[in-house]
């Protein structure tokens, strides 16, 4: 099964030579396959937390705890040998790939009970073709080596040993049931087994024992086990992959096929020393062109990212958005075609239950029941465990849409051109004015001096200074000095005023004026309301910021299955909602505005912004082209495109469903542009001074008849 049986073979033959360490330093070590939890050897001095390891020469354990550390040393275990030279006896490397999970009975091809001459050729000619592999398809990739006692043969092995180039790397990272899988690199993979039973076993156990990146090179019996080896959830997710196949005397060599087509094609028949025709590649780049392939995607409308394009019964003719150009450029790129799906009603990105499983279009990726999901997709390490995120070729906040406050009442619009403290100082000005005025005029009359008879009294003195308030010319003319200087600076002082009150209040008479209404998140806070969002991803987001006023939220956060059951709430000021900002703009630009005034605003103090990408499922080789292409999209620009474009569809699209709907005549309500009649509304507040004045008039009146 492993290199470390054959070695112990070499070490005890005699009569042939040693392999012999390029870097005597480093020897040969192995690896039990009964107890793999312990390494012995010779090393080079290396430190580790678990003790030293001497290179005298004597055989030091290592404990499962030692295991990293001795890997993370700068001697890592490799294999480089030269079977040309002779040295001592020594122990070779025992790969620990499968461990026991390959050790079964096999059906001897190189082994006892045959004619020895026989198995020698067919073992040298499949360590030629092997040798031919690595130098052409793995050239400086670490190899492992797997195999079973049926090929376990010298005439077998010493091509591959033979090869410079060629490094065993023990690469453990845990030595139990979950060993990561890491590769930095190239990493090439020869397995070599009699019975395909044991490897089919392993591919169908945890999704984490695979190199998904690897160049497999499988020796299998025949080509339905190799096809079935392929078949495997593993095995479509792998791109590279090839085997040889025993038939009439010769090797036969195949390849897999990646989307669109099953199974293995045969690519070359070796002929002992080379193959019958042009070397084959074995691992072509086998996603630049899908030949039409049709791949699944589930998505929903969720504008502006996607935009369904429907027809007058309500059907969906086609898909439109930002999210999905990026998408249909990918097609485009890769030559593949796209059929759309939905996630059940009401799931949309879906969540996590409580049995573990996943709902929604999240579900979907996880089953691997689809390729790609796409629709505003956040990249987060929630969903990292059960799908891949693509490049990001986006990014987005997420804000807060609340109620938009209603505008003031048109008759406070006579108060609204000064503050209260100005209206204050000017009524201070109007009661002193009048009183001064008066005392001026009778100082002046008391001195000998000549003044209006009129001036001198209070009454006249308080109603003339107020008609000079009210920019109202007084046929009245002071005599003495003192009291025209008074009055010359009261003109100016009046006209200063009533010229800044005209000035604005023309333009407070055609702008509403917005009530004051809460911007930031500490506002939120305080305020007591609702968050809604759609899906539970906004509640962990909330409760993992670092701002406690955030965190807060997340006491008072209300998912909700569809963004229409939280537009109530938020329109009757009792909720606010929570999802990105595009999304948000969209609906309160479109959905919740009338004749240019929004109902729903955004706040001006937003959450996080998160980046923008597709899905595909775990491991899929899918995700190492669509970044390629994806990273092209984003430099020419395309991204932003599309969603221009999505919205000048969207208006059209608008535009002819309200033409349908009104018969194609012309609404009756023409505005003249740039011209802006006054209405009653807007001078609602001088009918109601007028309207008061009248009533205190005839108040004053009824008292003067009672007294």
């Amino acid at each position: 099964m492993v290199l470390g049986d054959t070695a112990k073979k070499y070490n005890n033959d005699t009569s042939r030579p040693h392999p012999k360490l390029l870097f005597p330093s480093h020897p040969y070590t192995s690896i039990s396959k009964d107890h793999p939890e312990t390494m012995k050897g010779t090393h080079d001095h290396c430190i580790t937390n678990g003790g030293t390891v001497n290179k005298t020469g004597h055989n030091s354990s290592l404990t499962t705890g030692m295991t990293k550390e001795l890997l993370n040393c700068s001697t890592q275990i490799k294999i480089i040998a030269d079977i040309n030279k002779t040295t001592t006896t020594q122990n070779i490397t025992t790969s620990a790939l499968f461990h026991d999970t390959l050790y079964t009975k096999p059906r001897y091809l190189l082994s006892r009970g045959r004619n020895t001459a026989m198995v020698g050729v067919v073992a040298a000619v499949l360590g030629r073709l092997l040798a031919e592999v690595v130098e052409k398809e793995m050239k400086g990739c670490n190899l492992v080596v797997v195999y079973d006692e049926g090929y376990n043969h010298r005439d077998l092995l010493d091509p591959l040993l033979l090869l410079e180039n060629v490094k065993q790397v023990v690469e453990i990272k845990h030595i139990m049931s979950e060993v990561a899988w890491v590769s930095e690199g190239c990493q090439g993979y020869l397995v070599m087994l009699t019975q395909p039973d044991p490897l089919l076993s392993f591919t169908s156990s945890s999704p984490l024992l695979w190199d998904y990146r690897g160049r497999y090179f499988f020796v299998l019996p025949s080509r339905s086990d190799l096809e079935e080896v392929v078949g495997t959830q593993k095995g479509r997710k792998t791109e590279n992959i090839a085997g040889a196949v025993y038939r009439e005397g010769r090797w036969q060599v195949y390849t897999n096929h990646m989307y669109g087509k099953t199974g293995v094609r045969i690519v070359g028949t070796w002929m002992g020393e080379h193959f019958a025709s042009i070397t084959p590649h074995l691992y072509p780049d086998k996603l630049s062109d899908f030949h039409g392939t049709s791949l699944q995607a589930v998505t929903f409308e969720w504008a502006p990212s996607v935009f369904y394009y429907r027809s007058r019964n309500g059907s969906v003719l086609f898909r439109y958005g930002t999210d999905i150009g990026v998408l249909e450029t990918l097609a485009q790129v890769l030559n593949f075609t796209v059929e759309y799906q939905e996630p059940p009603q009401g799931e949309r990105w879906g969540r996590k239950e409580e049995n573990g499983s996943w709902s929604g279009m999240m579900g979907r990726l996880a089953r691997n029941e689809v390729d790609i999901g796409l629709v505003d997709l956040y990249v987060t390490l929630i969903r990292v465990g059960i799908l891949d995120y693509t490049a990001p070729y986006d990014s987005e906040l997420s804000c807060f849409m609340a109620r938009t406050e209603p505008p003031l009442p048109r008759w406070q619009s006579l108060a609204y051109p000064f503050q209260p403290s100005t209206w204050l100082a000017m009524l201070l000005g109007l009661i002193i004015t009048g009183p001064v005025l008066c005392l001026l005029a009778r100082g002046s009359a008391v001195c000998g001096g000549e003044e209006v008879v009129r001036l001198q009294s209070l009454s006249y003195s308080c109603y003339y200074s107020l008609g000079l308030h009210c920019c109202e010319a007084q046929e009245t003319i002071p005599r003495s000095k003192s009291t025209r200087i008074f009055v010359i600076f009261l003109w100016l002082y009046t006209i200063t005023l009533t010229i800044a009150y005209s000035t604005n209040l023309t333009a407070f008479l055609l702008v509403s004026k917005v009530a004051t209404s809460m911007e930031t998140i500490r506002d939120l806070h305080g305020s007591g309301l609702e968050v809604s969002g759609v899906g539970d991803f906004y509640g962990g987001a909330l409760g993992s910021a670092s701002d406690p006023y955030l965190q807060s939220l997340e006491e008072r956060f209300r998912s909700y299955g569809d963004a229409h059951e939280i537009f109530p709430g938020v329109l009757s000021g009792r909720a606010v909602m929570i999802q990105n900002s595009p999304f948000l703009e969209f609906v309160a630009a479109t959905k919740f505005t009338s004749r240019g005034q929004a109902r729903m605003r955004l706040m001006k103090e937003c959450f996080a912004p998160f980046s923008i990408a597709m899905s595909v499922q775990r491991h899929s080789p899918l995700k190492r082209k669509f970044d390629q292409v994806i990273n092209w999209v984003v430099a020419a620009g395309l991204v932003r495109h599309s969603f221009l474009t999505s919205l000048r569809l969207f208006a059209q699209n608008t535009k002819e469903l309200a033409d349908e709907v009104d018969g194609g005549q012309e609404s009756e309500d023409v505005q003249v542009e740039g011209v802006t009649s006054l209405s009653l509304e807007h001078l609602q507040g001088i009918f109601f001074i007028i309207s008061l004045g009248w009533l205190v008039s005839v108040f004053i009146f009824c008292l003067e008849l009672v007294v």
